[in-house]
């Protein structure tokens, strides 16, 4: 193994440019040497690359830069170089690791300095002198494919390069002629009928077409060249050759969920990953842990009985301290502690802040309104740059799953915030800052618009969300049963029958009427429902409303959403009956043209009701109990509310009287007459 330092020179070399037979093809294959590309920081997996550099992290079990050399050697190349910079030292240490365990040729070409793909390709060259064709794989791509394919395809060419492309899969601005020539790599996001892989080869005369600057893509060696005539040629993978782009964190979590599932062909390491992966996730379910949606499973593991894990990768030696729900992160090894109270003195993780790229003494930390759940948020601010931090307490699973829920309605076409970034060990998370101007808080106007476009949104959910939730093993709350509905109920009778109005036997004017009540609900089929769709849940950014405070999603009945929705006690003078009506029609016409069918309309006052006496209880609680006043105000809307719903169902006089009672004492307690 050799290294080089920063700065370097290329020869120049030029090679035949016609087409090869078949002779000469197998000939020129001794002529073709690899360089994996692996120099880079990794900053959108950050924290995780704040620990280990990228090329070193496991993806099933095994080093990213372990697993792209060993592709490279089944192909018998001459040599492989690997550009390294960020902790170069480490990489280093574990490139000499691994050629001496191997007996592979790997030689370090180290940067000081990031010269990104072109100039690292340029530097790095200098050391397979003898190389006329480089092969290029990038450490964060995992890709089964056979690369002999590749090589023949150009060779036979006699492209000045040939890239590997990834049709329907990932940003897709690659264009190509019908011949196969690549026509344009910037198509506008989505536009383009391909993916630039990551895996190429080119002949060493490429480098003539990188500009002068030393920091430079590759990219815009082979633009130069197709300006210049000179022939860059794409070939697809096919639909069944697996290709993933590690880049993201998202990415990184995910890639092990979709390879499990894959038939690998051409990645002999690969497959044995693969099916370790398989014997340590058998392992752990039967020692009582429940595995579900994507998990990534290091060495010497200490999971507890009873803990839940989806989509979660965890390395070496990662030891949980609880049986509790971790999802949607990546546990970088050792003993995670236990979570710290969510309380005032509650700061972000350090780890957010480098993360983010924020300095310390230049970002503010404003506190936001106190939150039930057991959640503390506050906005970071820096240099015109903002996000929300939240910290939580992972005692309650509806807080552990709510960035996987935030994953999962984003790919389902919601429009919820964005979560940049979530530390799973430290039970925090922040996001995409969508602003204060809530639903609730909007004008008339404004607050109509969302309503329907929240219906839309939420018809989406309720028709395509249900296989995908099953399909995922999404982990959402407890579903909606007999239990559940009666919990609700118990929830009124105690918070706002008995610790406000000091009047529990109220209730037995309702009882007969909520038994058909909530078994009319019980009959319904049932959806992934948001479970707290009210406006005060609704943040309009530039004219569009984005759903937030999801983390309670659970299996429902539809209209319950709907009921949460119109009979708000948060805008209880906006919700005319004649807009009500509107917006269900909204909701149901959605429904319909995503290939639903809609519940029937008279369940819409009693899911209503059933809503209600949960947010009037949860009023009741949250102001008697947890001093929350902001929660008083809301108390006597939704009694009227109750009384509207309980009217317009026609078929519940029961709980009608119990409305209007209970609203005629709340009244002058709350100093109203």
């Amino acid at each position: 193994m050799a290294a080089t330092g920063g700065g370097c020179r290329f020869r120049r070399y030029v090679t035949d440019r016609g087409g090869m037979g078949r002779g000469a093809i197998e000939t020129a294959m001794a002529t073709i040497s690899g360089f994996i590309l692996a120099a880079g920081e990794g900053r959108r997996l950050r924290p995780a690359t704040l620990v280990r550099p990228k090329a070193l992290l496991p993806f099933c079990g095994v080093p990213l830069l372990e697993l792209a050399a060993s592709q490279l050697y089944t192909l018998e190349l001459q040599g492989i170089a690997v550009n390294v910079s960020y902790q170069g030292e480490r990489v280093y240490e574990a490139a000499q690791r691994l050629a001496s365990r191997k007996g592979w040729d790997l030689r370090l070409s180290q940067e000081e300095h990031l010269l990104d793909t072109g100039g690292g390709l340029r530097c790095g060259a200098r050391l397979l002198p003898d190389a006329e064709h480089i092969l290029v794989h990038n450490v964060d791509t995992v890709l089964d494919f056979d690369l002999r394919r590749l090589l023949r395809a150009h060779l036979a060419s006699g492209a000045l390069a040939t890239l590997l492309l990834v049709p329907d899969k990932g940003p897709c601005t690659v264009d190509t002629e019908a011949d196969g020539r690549i026509r344009n790599f910037r198509r506008p996001h989505g536009q383009g009928r391909y993916t630039f892989s990551g895996v190429h080869i080119f002949r060493r005369d490429t480098l003539e077409y990188l500009p002068a600057d030393p920091v430079c893509s590759i990219i815009r060696a082979y633009e130069h060249a197709l300006a210049s005539g000179a022939p860059v040629l794409g070939l697809p993978v096919e639909e069944q050759d697996y290709w993933a782009d590690l880049g993201t964190a998202s990415q990184y979590i995910r890639a092990h969920g979709e390879i499990a599932d894959c038939a690998l062909r051409f990645h002999p390491a690969m497959q044995r990953a693969q099916a370790e992966q398989a014997r340590r996730r058998g392992e752990l379910e039967l020692r009582g842990v429940q595995c579900t949606g994507a998990l990534g499973l290091g060495i010497g593991l200490g999971v507890p009985a009873g803990a839940h894990l989806h989509n979660v990768v965890l390395w070496d030696y990662t030891r949980l301290p609880r049986p509790l729900l971790y999802a949607d992160g990546i546990f970088v090894g050792d003993d995670v502690p236990p979570a710290k109270p969510v309380d005032d003195d509650r700061q972000p993780d350090p780890r957010i802040l480098d993360a983010l790229g924020m300095q310390r003494d230049q970002t503010r930390v404003t506190l936001l309104q106190k939150q039930g759940s057991g959640r503390k948020y506050c906005r970071l601010t820096s240099g015109g740059t903002s996000w929300v931090w939240c910290a939580y307490n992972p005692e309650r699973r509806e807080n552990a799953g709510y960035a996987a829920i935030a994953d999962f309605l984003r790919r389902l076409g919601l429009r919820v915030p964005e979560v940049a970034l979530h530390l799973p060990d430290a039970c925090e998370l922040v996001s995409r800052d969508l602003g204060q101007h809530v639903l609730v808080r909007a004008n008339g106007a404004d607050r109509a618009q969302g309503l329907f476009q929240v219906a839309e949104q939420i018809a989406r959910l309720h028709v395509l969300g249900d296989q995908a939730a099953r399909l995922e093993e999404l982990p959402l709350q407890r579903g909606f049963t007999k239990g559940l509905y009666d919990w609700e109920r118990d929830y009124f009778r105690q918070h706002l029958l008995g610790a406000f109005l000091a009047r529990p036997d109220l209730w037995g004017l309702a009882a007969r009427d909520y038994c058909r009540l909530r078994d009319a609900l019980l009959r319904q089929p049932l959806v992934p429902i948001h479970r707290d769709l009210q406006s005060a849940n609704v943040i309009m950014v530039d004219g569009e409303a984005f759903l937030i405070d999801f983390q309670g999603m659970r299996l429902g009945c539809a209209a319950y959403d709907l009921g949460a929705l119109l009979y708000d006690p948060y805008q209880e003078h906006l919700l005319t009956p004649e807009l009500r009506r509107q917006v269900w029609a909204h909701y149901t016409r959605a429904v319909r043209e995503l290939g639903g069918t809609p519940p029937p309309e008279a369940l819409l006052p009693a899911a209503a009701l059933q809503r209600l006496m949960q947010a009037l209880g949860a009023y009741g609680k949250l102001w008697l109990s947890d001093g929350l006043e902001w929660y008083r105000p809301f108390l006597l809307p939704g009694l009227r509310l109750m009384q509207a719903a309980a009217a317009e169902a026609r078929t519940y006089p029961g709980i009608a009287a119990l409305a209007r009672t209970a609203l005629d004492m709340a009244m002058p307690k709350l100093g109203e007459t």
